[in-house]
C-alpha cells in the first residue's frame, strides 16, 4: 500500500508524539525476546546486567554507522545498502521524512529508526531536547522477598544501582556504573567505568576501561546480550557493534583494559586487550598440590563468605583483533582472541565433560563474512580452536517475493571444538557438538495480516548433559499475526519441541533415552481502547510428554491495563496473572513491563497470582520517576497425609529516578 506524502508525515508526526521512547523500545524488545525458542532462567538473569543503558542522547542520522544500523536487529543488508547508497546519490539527509525516500524502507522500518537516530543541526541549540540532554544519571533502589525468606541473610538489605553518562562533546563519552545485590554490604561492591573517543588521532575509535567485544556470529567470542533464533528469519544472523562500552552491571562478562578501532573509510583494524579477575570456584587438589577452576560463576553475587572467597579468584588475560573489509554490499572478516588464565580449568570426570573446555590458554581464529545482492543474503563464520578443531555457520536470506521472505541456516561444529566465551544462534550456545539446520519463511499476506514459520533440527553427536548419548531434536514453530484495525491486534503462537533425554532406569544406574515432547500455544491480543486506554490480554497452555512418565500440563492468563494519556507526564500499568502448572519443569515465561532501561522476565510455576503496578512520570522535563510494586502469590502442595498447600507470599518494589541535563 502506497501513502502519499503528506499523509505518511501525519503519520510519522502523530506516531512519535503521543509515547516516550521507552515505551516503543520495551514494548518492542520483549516481543522479540518472547519470541525466542528457549528461555531460560539464565536468559532472565542476563536482560538487565548484559543489556546496559544507552547513551543519554540520539545519533545523529547523517553519522550513523553500517555496524550500528546492523545494530538494531529490524534492517535487512539490502536495506542498510539502500541507505548508504542513497546518502551517496544525494548527500546527507536534510529532514527525517526524507527517509521514505529510500527503496525499500516503509513506515514500520522508520518508526523503529526514529527511535535512535534524530536530525541534529550543530547550530540550532534550541533543538536540543531531554533526549539529546549530555548527561545522565540513574539511581535505583529495590528489595524483594517472601514469608519463607525473611529469616534469611540473603534476603535482607535492597539491591542498589547507579549509572552516570556523559557526552559532552561530540566525539566524546564516558560513564561510571555502581550495584550491589541484596545482602552484599555497600553500592561499591560492582563498580564500572569507561572513557570513549571518536575521530581521535589515528583512531575512529577508542574505549578505556570496561568494554564489550563481539565477533562474527559469537563462533569465537561474543559479549553482552544476544537473540535467540525465532519466527523472524533475521533472528539466525548475528548484528552487532564490533567493539562498545560495557553500560550494563553484568560482572564477569566483559572486558578491562584498552580497545580501538584504526583504518580507513572502508577497512578497520580493532584491537584489545584486557586483564581482570573473574568469579570462579576453586578447587584444591591435594594430590598433586594443585588449583584446579571447577566452574565459572556468573550470577555477581557476593553475600556470604564462600561467595566472597569466589568473588575475582580467577585471574584472565585476553587479547585480539578484528580486521574487517566493508563492500558495498557486505563485509569480511577475520578474528583472532587468546586467553590466559592464572589456574587451569579441570571439570568432573564425567562422560559429558569428556571434550568440554580445559586447561589455561586458549586460542581460536575465525574468518566471518556478510554478502548481500539482488540474489539474497549469504553470511556466515568458520573458526578453528588452538586444536585446530573446527566449526561452520553458514546462512542465507532471500526476499522471494515482495511479500515473502525465506531463511536458511546450518551449522556443524565439532564435538573436540571450544571457546572460552562463544554465543551461537543454535540449540545451545556453547558452540560446540552440535549439527543443525534452519529454515524459516515470513509471508506477509496483506498490510493487516502476517505468517512467520520455522523448523529447526539438530543434534549432539557426543552425550550432553541431559542424554548419555547422542541427542537429537525437532522444533517446529508458527506465529500468526491479524490486525483488522489500528487499534486491535493479536497474534497466535505454536511451538513443538522434540528431543531425546535421558530417563531414569529402575533396573540399574545407567539411563535409557526417550522421546520428550512439549507443545507450548499462546494467543496474545491488544486492544486500543481509546488514545489514552490500552488493554492486553494472553492465554497460554503448555504441555510436556515424556515416555514412561505422566505428562505435564500448565496454563498462563493475565490481563494488562496501560494508560499513558496523550500530551501527559504520566503512565500507569496494572497486570494481574493467573497460573497453574505441574511444577517447575512446567515453568511459563512471560515479560513484563518493568522500569525503563530494566528489564523484566518471570518463571511461572505451581499454582498462583501475580500483579503488579507500574508508574512512570516526567516530574520535569530533566528529572523522570518511575516505580513498581509485584506483590505475587504461590500455593505449593504438602507432603503431609491430609491434602492440603502451604503458601508463600512473594513482594517486590523498586523505583528509579532518571536525571538528564
Amino acid at each position: 500500500m502506497y501513502y502519499n506524502r503528506t499523509l505518511q508525515w501525519i503519520v510519522l508526526l502523530t506516531l512519535f508524539t503521543t509515547a516516550p521512547k521507552e515505551i516503543f523500545a520495551q514494548d518492542q524488545f520483549s516481543r522479540q525476546l518472547e519470541d525466542q525458542e528457549q528461555i531460560n532462567d539464565q536468559t532472565e538473569q542476563d536482560l538487565s546486567k548484559l543489556i546496559g543503558i544507552d547513551l543519554a542522547k540520539k545519533k545523529n542520522i547523517n553519522a550513523v554507522t553500517y555496524e550500528e544500523l546492523q545494530a538494531l536487529h529490524t534492517l535487512t543488508l539490502n536495506q542498510i545498502n539502500s541507505f548508504f547508497e542513497y546518502k551517496r546519490k544525494f548527500g546527507d539527509f536534510l529532514s527525517m521524512y526524507e527517509l521514505q525516500a529510500i527503496p525499500e524502507w516503509d513506515i514500520p522500518l522508520i518508526k523503529e529508526v526514529m527511535k535512535w537516530f534524530s536530525l541534529l543541526q550543530k547550530s540550532n541549540k534550541t533543538e536540543m531536547s531531554n533526549e539529546q540532554a549530555q548527561h545522565q544519571i540513574v539511581f535505583r533502589v529495590g528489595r524483594s522477598g517472601s514469608s519463607s525468606m525473611l529469616s534469611q541473610s540473603f534476603a535482607k538489605g535492597m539491591k542498589q544501582t547507579f549509572f552516570y553518562r556523559n557526552n559532552n562533546h561530540v566525539n566524546t563519552a564516558y560513564g561510571l556504573s555502581a550495584e550491589k545485590d541484596a545482602g552484599e554490604k555497600n553500592i561499591f561492591d560492582f563498580t564500572s567505568g569507561y572513557l570513549q573517543k571518536t575521530s581521535f588521532s589515528i583512531f575512529k575509535k577508542l574505549i578505556v576501561g570496561d568494554y564489550l567485544i563481539t565477533m562474527g556470529q559469537g563462533m569465537i567470542h561474543w559479549h553482552g546480550y544476544a537473540f535467540g533464533k525465532g519466527s523472524n528469519i533475521l533472528s539466525i544472523m548475528r548484528q552487532s557493534v564490533s567493539i562498545k562500552p560495557h553500560t550494563g552491571t553484568e560482572e564477569n562478562r566483559f572486558f578491562r583494559g584498552m580497545g580501538f578501532e584504526i583504518g580507513n573509510k572502508n577497512t578497520s583494524l580493532y584491537c584489545f586487550v584486557s586483564k581482570k579477575g573473574l568469579d570462579a570456584n576453586i578447587v584444591y587438589d591435594s594430590i598433586r598440590n594443585k588449583n584446579w577452576v571447577s566452574s565459572l560463576l556468573l550470577t555477581g553475587l557476593h553475600r556470604n563468605e564462600k561467595e566472597w572467597l569466589d568473588k575475582k579468584s580467577l585471574q584472565s588475560f585476553h587479547t585480539g583483533f578484528i580486521l574487517k573489509h566493508q563492500f558495498r554490499s557486505g563485509h569480511i572478516a577475520l578474528n583472532g582472541i587468546y586467553t590466559h588464565l592464572n589456574i587451569p580449568i579441570q571439570k568432573r570426570s564425567l562422560p559429558y565433560n569428556t571434550y568440554s573446555i580445559k586447561g589455561d590458554q586458549f586460542f581460536n581464529l575465525s574468518s566471518d563474512f556478510a554478502l548481500a545482492g539482488k540474489w539474497g543474503t549469504l553470511f556466515g563464520e568458520l573458526a578453528a580452536d588452538r586444536d585446530y578443531s573446527t566449526g561452520a555457520i553458514i546462512g542465507f536470506l532471500k526476499n522471494l517475493h515482495r511479500t515473502l521472505d525465506v531463511g536458511m541456516q546450518w551449522r556443524r561444529i565439532s564435538k573436540s571444538y571450544n571457546a572460552f566465551a562463544p554465543n551461537i544462534i543454535a540449540h545451545q550456545y556453547g558452540a560446540n557438538n552440535e549439527s543443525g539446520l534452519y529454515i524459516g519463511m515470513n509471508y506477509k499476506l496483506n498490510n493487516r495480516n502476517r505468517l512467520e514459520a520455522y523448523i529447526d533440527q539438530f543434534i549432539h553427536p557426543f552425550p550432553v548433559f541431559s542424554a548419555n548419548g547422542p541427542q537429537r531434536g525437532l522444533v517446529h514453530a508458527f506465529t500468526y499475526t491479524i490486525a483488522p484495525t489500528k487499534k486491535w491486534g493479536i497474534y497466535l503462537r505454536l511451538i513443538e519441541k522434540r528431543k531425546t533425554e535421558n530417563l531414569p532406569s529402575i533396573q540399574s544406574k545407567s539411563h535409557l533415552l526417550s522421546v520428550q515432547q512439549s507443545f507450548q500455544l499462546r494467543i496474545h491480543a491488544e486492544f486500543q481502547i481509546n488514545e489514552a486506554l490500552e488493554l492486553r490480554i494472553r492465554n497460554e497452555l503448555l504441555t510436556r510428554k515424556k515416555e514412561a512418565e505422566d505428562n505435564l500440563h500448565g496454563w498462563l492468563s493475565f490481563a494488562e491495563i496501560i494508560l499513558h494519556p496523550v500530551l501527559q507526564p504520566y503512565s500507569i500499568s496494572i497486570r494481574t496473572t493467573y497460573f497453574n502448572t505441574d511444577g517447575f519443569d512446567a515453568s511459563i515465561y512471560c515479560m513484563e513491563r518493568d522500569l525503563p532501561q530494566y528489564y523484566s522476565m518471570q518463571s511461572f510455576f505451581n499454582r498462583g497470582n501475580s500483579s503488579y503496578l507500574l508508574f512512570q512520570t516526567k516530574i520535569s522535563n530533566k528529572v523522570h520517576f518511575a516505580g513498581k510494586w509485584v506483590m505475587e502469590k504461590k500455593y505449593f502442595p504438602s507432603s503431609t497425609p491430609i491434602p492440603q498447600f502451604n503458601t508463600i507470599i512473594q513482594s517486590e518494589w523498586r523505583v528509579q529516578a532518571t536525571i538528564k541535563f
